[in-house]
């Protein structure tokens, strides 16, 4: 049995440290609060918005296998900011940072220092356990619990306010990702389905890249999150339907 889902999801950032470091810069911006980036919703752009895309195969008849793609956007929220370590004077010609930082406290409305992660697409291996809940006659309908786990790679795509000049937006393979999501399935005529489900994990992104031409210089970010995700979906085997050990709910 084979499942192609598409959906949507809102996601919630938890406080993190967000640092950099390289030749002229050894900084740490310490409990920063990073906010949801809200685009304007439009078809064109589904797959750079905060999106979640799945394809499973159920390798048991209540075991899947699925291929996970999340894209989350977040951008450093004005804040007050707390930092540690240093900046080499005059470098930071874009942000306005310089010197040494102990807990020194810098309001983002001062400085033109910003970070803004425009698409962090998760791409997971994930394994769930479908459990079925209610069903009716005929399969008409049928409602299905799931709950699951994977672990994935990390590909950035950010802009950071920060350097000699502005660096546009810069992407590379960044680090990897864990995840936990239980939700529920609502199952029509055994081939299409509603799903909603909650889920957190943390992204780990080792390899931020800050400078086009210097590869030293790099940002680091552990960032734990929540996501509600709702979306629907299809079931369907490519088989002989008699072949198919098939979870009928």
């Amino acid at each position: 049995m084979v499942s192609i889902q598409l959906g949507h999801s809102f996601n919630t950032f938890v406080p993190s440290t967000f640092s950099m470091k390289g030749s002229y810069v050894d900084l740490q911006i310490k409990e920063a609060q990073f906010s949801p980036i809200k685009d304007k919703f439009e078809l064109s752009t589904y797959f750079s918005s905060p999106m979640k895309l799945g394809v499973g195969v159920n390798i048991r008849k209540y075991s899947q296998v699925m291929l996970g793609l999340d894209n989350f956007k977040y951008y450093l929220s004005p804040q007050v900011l707390n930092l540690n370590g240093s900046v080499a004077n005059n470098y930071d010609q874009v942000g306005g940072l310089e010197g040494e930082y102990s807990n020194t406290l810098v309001s983002t409305d001062t400085v033109g220092f910003g970070i803004s992660m425009n698409n962090v697409r998760f791409v997971s291996v994930q394994w769930n356990q479908l459990i079925p809940l209610a069903h009716y006659k005929k399969h008409v309908f049928g409602i299905v619990g799931f709950l699951g786990a994977g672990i994935g790679a990390l590909h950035t795509t950010s802009s950071i306010n920060f350097g000699p000049a502005y660096q546009g937006e810069l992407s590379n393979l960044s680090g990897f990702g864990g995840m936990l999501n239980l939700g529920v399935r609502m199952e029509f005529f055994s081939n299409f389905y509603l799903f909603s489900s909650l889920s957190g994990g943390l992204l780990l992104q080792k390899n931020i890249r800050i400078n086009l031409s210097d590869l030293n210089q790099k940002a680091f970010h552990n960032i734990g999150y929540g996501q509600l995700s709702i979306g629907l979906g299809t079931t369907f085997f490519p088989g002989k339907k008699k072949n198919c050990d098939c979870p009928y709910f």
